[in-house]
């Protein structure tokens, strides 16, 4: 993937996007090989994330109060670990159907009692087969957005109903975590509810409802999300765009409040590279990626990475090893928590293995 990207916005509409360099194929084969979320127990959208599960009940509930007969079929696209199905299943919904580019989230919703495929959209698949299509938290991973509508369209039998919901990029500001948290290598498009509305009403879909909600990530974490549910009518006209005039000042404001936060990270990860000849980096994600690049952190020594996903166990980042827990035993090293969202529960997590590391936070925060 690109090592960076500008984030641009469109003078038409007010739609703010990564204008990266990566094509539609290198997003394909990213969640083909690298997916963070195949790991049922790491990963979100499945059933063993007890916080994660209410989420899915919550919006199957969404769905089945549009739908209604429980006859109707419905495919998720990006399924993850299946746990939107299983929740609409549980609904009394049986024609359901998931697709992902990971053969290990396709085997996870399998083995939770749902059929799934291995594919993407773009790629060859039923037509005119779907009473409803379902993309939750998938469309801001997109490079193609107008390709992936015509894709949906040709799913979809007449009369049918597509259901979306994105991170709500308008509310960013409202929900910062850590710095520049929903600017990643991931999140490509940041859509307002407006902006939503544009994608498919331009195409004719007709709108009936939607709205703005509020995701519950851990803890006292919330992370604003926005939703909505289009009906394909035949013959309906085109809407014309209308420009969201809010969404970039919203935007910029979030970038102001990131950069002071980064600011405020920095001044910690200096003073304990100052202390320590080496340290430990514990997490791989985004934020480490950009403590790495915008951070004291780039000149720090460090030994090794350590990562509870498995999929990440035996790669190698700037020339060091990423570990799975169990070999910070042998690590005498203070332990760096690269993370804000998950920090207390990894610190938790150390000091149940019986490690005796000095334990660090970005922010100084435990």
């Amino acid at each position: 993937m690109a090592a960076g990207y500008d984030v641009a916005v469109c003078a038409a509409c007010g739609f703010v996007y990564a204008d990266t360099d990566a094509t539609q194929a290198d997003y394909d084969r990213f969640y083909a090989e690298h997916s963070k979320y195949e790991d049922a127990k790491t990963g979100t959208g499945g059933v063993d994330n007890p916080l994660d599960w209410k989420r899915q009940q919550e919006t199957a509930r969404q769905i089945a109060d549009v739908l209604g007969d429980a006859k109707l079929s419905v495919l998720d696209v990006g399924c993850a670990n299946g746990g939107l199905l299983k929740a609409l299943k549980d609904l009394g919904y049986e024609n359901l159907c998931g697709i992902d580019p990971s053969p290990a989230c396709v085997e996870n919703t399998r083995r939770i009692g749902v059929e799934a495929r291995r594919g993407s959209l773009f790629q060859p698949f039923k037509k005119n087969a779907y009473d409803c299509v379902i993309l939750s938290h998938t469309l801001e991973h997109v490079r193609d957005a107008q390709g992936a509508l015509d894709w949906i369209t040709e799913r979809l039998r007449p009369g049918g109903m597509v259901y979306l919901e994105t991170p709500d990029a308008a509310r960013y500001v409202d929900f910062i975590y850590a710095p520049l948290q929903d600017f990643n290598v991931e999140h490509i498009n940041h859509f307002s509810l407006l902006c939503l509305r544009n994608l498919m009403e331009a195409r004719g879909f007709t709108f009936v409802n939607g709205g703005s909600k509020d995701l519950i990530v851990g803890g006292d974490m919330r992370y604003p999300a926005v939703f909505g549910v289009w009906k394909r009518v035949e013959g309906a006209p085109a809407a014309a765009l209308k420009k969201d005039g809010l969404l970039r000042q919203r935007i910029e404001d979030y970038i102001d409040r990131s950069k002071k936060m980064m600011s405020e990270i920095d001044a910690q990860i200096a003073g304990l590279i100052s202390r320590n000849p080496s340290i430990i980096v514990w997490g791989t994600g985004q934020l480490a990626m950009k403590l790495l690049a915008e951070t004291s952190l780039a000149r720090a020594d460090i030994a090794a990475f350590v990562d509870n996903n498995p999929i990440n166990h035996g790669k190698v980042l700037r020339g060091k090893p990423i570990l799975p827990p169990d070999e910070l035993r042998k690590w005498n090293v203070p332990i760096l928590i690269a993370t804000l969202l998950h920090h207390r529960s990894i610190a938790e997590q150390i000091r149940n293995m019986g490690c005796a590391n000095e334990i660090y936070c970005p922010l100084g925060e435990m």
